[in-house]
């Protein structure tokens, strides 16, 4: 078993295209970069994060960070509507319909209206530009 000295799981994204997913998370989710490094392909072979060095923007959302990678040849969009690998992303917030609102006006597309669930008063989901989905939850 971990022993977690730290209560939060960092999550970290592979884009095909860095400059759409950056928009994303940011511009339009509103996520606050903290922080734009440039990981040493030493570094990123050795451990086993990529093959290459790399890029690497963290912007914070609550308590987590979620890291976007920049990479010279970075991997294709998935095709595949579902497939292995990180599904979606869950975000709780107080009020959904304000949230959606205001997501809309940012540019945001929702796959459909928010709608009530067994352990929830609302959910709705949009899609990332590599199609992760992007869960709201108003419990």
């Amino acid at each position: 078993m971990l022993n977690l000295s730290h209560p939060t799981v960092d999550i970290a994204i592979t884009c095909s295209n860095f400059e759409e997913s950056l928009d994303f998370y940011h511009n339009k989710l509103g996520f606050e970069i903290v922080l734009d490094l440039e990981i040493p392909a030493a570094l990123a072979r050795d451990v086993g994060l990529a093959p290459t060095g790399f890029r690497q923007v963290r912007l914070k959302a609550g308590n987590t960070l979620i890291k976007l990678m920049d990479i010279e040849k970075p991997p294709p969009t998935p095709t595949d509507e579902f497939s292995a690998g990180v599904r979606w992303l869950t975000f709780f917030v107080a009020d959904i319909q304000k949230t959606v609102e205001t997501l809309k006006q940012n540019g945001v597309e929702f796959l459909s209206e928010s709608i009530s669930a067994p352990d929830a008063a609302g959910v709705v989901c949009a899609k990332d530009p590599d199609g992760i989905l992007i869960e709201l939850v108003q419990i």
